[in-house]
């Protein structure tokens, strides 16, 4: 079965909080092209899981590109 787009950038760690999305934010993230996801998993395999935390934790993140 192939996965959907929303899928494939949780298991990228693109989307950190899968939870706190609706079905119209799913159905949203689904209709992105396969060039876009493929830039969010380039963007956060680039930038690094340290950076991506630095940069999303507290109160006011001050990154808006991660989900």
């Amino acid at each position: 079965m192939r996965q959907g787009k929303f899928e494939k950038l949780v298991s990228k760690r693109v989307i950190l909080k899968p939870d706190s999305f609706s079905e119209a934010d799913k159905k949203r993230i689904n209709s992105l092209t396969s060039d876009e996801v493929k830039a969010l998993i380039s963007i956060r395999a680039k930038l690094g899981s340290g950076f991506i935390r630095r940069k999303t934790a507290g109160r006011s993140p001050s990154m808006a590109i991660v989900f």
